[in-house]
């Protein structure tokens, strides 16, 4: 008797054991009546989340239920962890992968990547909050590796790491590519789902996955404002920036018709919550910049925040940001030409619903002219004069040097928003 009731106590607590695992890590994809549906431990989750690991605290407040990263070592891995577990958030991982097509030919190359990748999966195998692995991020943009040694090897990847951690979700990202979806059905039947990254052209990303091969889930990884390859330009080409209050009502109508359009896609990343340059400092940012000698910013949040929190939480939120209505140098919105050495007055019409007191933050800086594609890094513009405050919405000025420049407003309300605007004129 007393060796059945062992064997019996061995067998449940052994039971225990892997439901215990299996609930901890219980993240599954299934497809009901059209539908498909990500699951944490058998309940649905529609993914509420944020590109990036600045202010997670706000994200979570704001209604927001994971964050996405671009990749990592072991440490990296670990400190996105702890922050998922801080404020209950989970957390889609990325694994670097190139876009050099190259590569996917190296054999050395593969045996390293392979080795890190299975480092990666046994190390975080059990973590209650890695919900999913990205593979990769747009390895094929602008064709660079949309091969199939390259979706061999990303399927290689998804098969080492479904092996040591079942429970877990694998995926790649491609950007706005119907190629890379073709590619991904022929190539890589082990991903759980794909992420797409689209901006201006996000609307259409339901019609291109119906009308690829790809039968599978997916979600929006990233998504924001119209991109500066996608906007209008000025009479000499350079880009024209949405303002703050355009970016708001285009990410509230995104999210609504694009994000909750499709039953195949299962929720989304919204981009950036941080702070980046690409083109301008206020481009894809959500929040402004902080600690930048000379700028009296603090990291604040754009409307763009406010969009997301009635987003996600489906109410009215109680704090709004300035509305910006349009921005104009002596009445010109669009492509103005000053003379050198010549007084031109800047203008920005803003309301604000709360009706506080406003604050004006002027920054002029050269037009970009270093700049990259695919996110990569680029340098801060230089800055013409001295930032000025002021407490109307207009700036008279005056420059002596030929040449394209930006002016930047930033309106801060005090109360945590900082709404935004700029722009680009030349000079005479």
């Amino acid at each position: 008797m007393k060796k059945i009731l062992f064997f019996v106590t061995l067998f449940v607590v052994v039971g225990m054991i892997a439901l215990s695992s299996c609930g901890r890590n219980g993240f599954s994809i299934g497809h009901v009546e059209g539908e498909w549906i990500l699951r944490v431990d058998g309940e649905p989750l529609f993914v509420k989340g944020v590109g990036g690991t600045n202010r997670l605290d706000m994200a979570a407040a704001h209604g927001a239920n994971a964050f996405r990263t671009w990749g990592g070592d072991t440490a990296a891995v670990r400190r996105h962890l702890a922050l998922a577990e801080e404020h209950r958030l989970y957390l889609m991982q990325g694994i670097g992968l190139p876009k050099d097509a190259s590569k996917y030919e190296d054999e050395h190359f593969k045996r390293e990547k392979l080795q890190e990748v299975r480092t990666l999966a046994e190390t975080f195998k059990d973590e209650p909050r890695l919900m999913a692995w990205g593979i990769g991020n747009e390895i094929q943009l602008d064709g660079a590796a949309n091969t199939a040694a390259a979706w061999h090897f990303v399927n290689e990847l998804a098969q080492t790491i479904k092996t040591i951690a079942p429970h877990q979700l694998v995926s790649t990202v491609i950007s706005h590519d119907p190629t890379a979806l073709d590619s991904i059905a022929r190539y890589c039947p082990d991903l759980d789902y794909v992420g797409i990254n689209s901006y201006g052209d996000i609307f259409s990303v339901k019609k291109m996955v119906a009308a690829s091969a790809y039968q599978g889930a997916y979600l929006i990884t990233e998504w924001g404002p119209t991109g500066w390859w996608e906007t209008t330009l000025t009479d000499w080409g350079a880009p024209i920036e949405q303002t703050s209050e355009e970016k708001r009502q285009v990410y509230a109508e995104r999210y609504q018709k694009a994000v909750k359009g499709d039953p195949r896609c299962m929720g989304s990343f919204v981009f950036l919550w941080g702070q980046k340059e690409e083109r301008t400092p206020t481009w894809f940012s959500m929040f402004v910049e902080k600690e930048v000698e000379g700028l009296p910013l603090c990291g604040e949040r754009t409307p763009m925040v406010e969009a997301m929190e009635a987003a996600w939480t489906e109410q009215t939120p109680a704090e709004t940001a300035p509305v910006v209505h349009g921005i104009a140098i002596n009445g010109i919105g669009r492509s103005p030409v000053v003379k050198r050495d010549a007084s031109f007055e800047c203008a920005v019409e803003v309301t604000d619903k709360e009706g506080g007191k406003l604050t004006y933050v002027w920054e002029l800086l050269k037009e970009a002219t270093i700049t990259a594609t695919g996110g990569a890094y680029e340098p801060r513009p230089d800055r013409v004069g001295e930032v000025q405050t002021t407490d109307v919405p207009t700036l008279t000025l005056s420059l002596s040097t030929p040449g394209y420049y930006r002016l930047y407003v930033y309106i801060l309300d005090n109360q945590g928003y900082a709404s935004t605007a700029n722009i680009p004129f030349a000079v005479e």
